[in-house]
């Protein structure tokens, strides 16, 4: 399934050294997969064999799990376990007792408030429910220190480390951060079950996945399969460093249960069969009625216009302030569905009919980039394991392969 423009591009980063390897995979509702390459090497440690990198290699997916973990909270909701628009709070106690951080005082100590509205759990699956990343926020950083905690607490489980304040009063800001982890726990106290088991028996077996796991560490058929993480060297300026072994500490290395939201790992080619079943609409996953659920906008106006805010300042060139995210994002209108963000408007480059109204995204902080555009008729995902996440010439690479496969595969009326 050879398209030689895609190859072409992939080849052409990976000898220039912007990337390690890369495994990408392209299908389109009526065919399936319809393009697959994999290229680069698995291992960049010491001692290791340098083998191919494969399309069933293990990735680890970071925010890409955040997908699946949605599916896994829309699943039980379909059950009658909960309803999207009920006070989770009232199930989570940990969850119900954090109060909203406004700011700090005079003499650094914090001012709260009261929640004043329930947290949902479309709320947080579509990151609106005021709970956040400390490590993207400065406010909740100084929040730790004032309280004898290091800035960033460690990623150990959801409560220990996920039980900082609301930073937003829920449903009105989008806030990127810990929705997925809490929705992942919700799934795990309503079911009776890990995770990691709920995840195995319900999203990986219906599509005939077997490497789909928290712990792929305890499973040496997948351990051997791990590809290493890389990070560009850091000794040449301006980020044009070729891609090396990362020898920082592993910010999953302390963690103790499953976290929804950071914390899965499979292969790109297991990804891709959840893709293709959201695209088929095939019902393997969720019914018809809740996958259509996902690619409808979920936020309040308020919370829209946060953000709103956020992206265009992306788009105009503007991070500073804002965290980097992986992929590309012209100046649109968007908005978050259930699990992943939407592009609420048509966008042409130049005569490609590029992405179309509805176009449901996101990403994995080593780079890794998946999209489904259902009215394209196309789903896709890149994948490798360079850190830090937004690498601005992966960004590159990435905006060239997607416009690549939407030429080739997509539907253009």
């Amino acid at each position: 399934m050879a398209t030689s423009a895609i190859d072409s591009i992939l080849q052409n980063a990976y000898e220039n050294g912007i990337i390690p390897g890369a495994v990408v995979l392209a299908a389109t509702k009526d065919k399936g997969v319809v393009y697959s390459k994999s290229l680069g090497l698995r291992s960049f440690e010491k001692g290791s064999k340098s083998e191919p990198l494969q399309i069933d290699d293990i990735m680890g997916l970071y925010s890409a799990s955040k997908l699946i973990t949605g599916i896994a909270a829309l699943q039980i909701s379909e059950r009658g376990l909960v309803d999207l628009d009920e006070d989770v709070a009232k199930i989570l106690p940990e969850l119900a007792c954090l109060k909203v951080l406004t700011g700090m005082d005079d003499h650094g100590k914090p001012i709260m408030e009261e929640r004043s509205a329930k947290i949902t759990l479309r709320q947080l699956i579509s990151h609106s429910g005021g709970v956040t990343y400390d490590f993207l926020t400065p406010l909740l950083m100084r929040y730790n220190e004032s309280q004898g905690l290091d800035p960033i607490r460690a990623w150990t489980t959801t409560v220990e480390s996920f039980s900082c304040p609301l930073v937003a009063q829920p449903g009105t800001a989008w806030k990127y951060g810990t929705g997925f982890e809490w929705a992942g726990y919700l799934v795990s106290h309503l079911t009776g079950m890990s995770l990691e088991e709920y995840t195995k028996q319900n999203i990986a077996a219906p599509l005939g996945i077997d490497d789909m796991t928290y712990f792929p560490r305890k499973n040496e058929s997948l351990r051997s399969r791990m590809v290493s993480v890389t990070r560009r060297d850091p000794n040449v300026e301006d980020g044009k460093g070729k891609v090396i072994l990362d020898t920082h500490p592993d910010i999953l290395g302390a963690v103790q249960e499953e976290l929804g939201g950071v914390g899965l790992y499979t292969s790109m080619n297991s990804y891709m069969k959840v893709l293709c079943s959201l695209l088929a609409d095939d019902e393997k996953l969720l019914k018809k009625e809740t996958t259509a659920k996902m690619f409808q906008p979920q936020l309040t106006p308020a919370a829209q216009r946060s953000l709103q805010s956020n992206f265009d300042h992306i788009a105009k060139g503007e991070e500073v302030g804002v965290p980097p995210y992986v992929g590309t994002f012209p100046q649109v209108r968007y908005d978050f569905g259930l699990g992943g963000m939407l592009s609420m408007e048509d966008i042409d480059s130049g005569s490609l009919k590029w992405r179309r109204k509805g176009y449901f995204f996101w990403s994995g902080m080593p780079n890794i980039f998946w999209f489904v555009d259902r009215a394209a008729g196309v789903c896709a995902i890149f994948g490798t394991q360079v850190m830090p996440n937004a690498d601005e010439q992966i960004r590159k690479v990435i905006n060239m392969v997607e416009k690549e496969v939407y030429a080739k595969f997509a539907l253009q009326a």
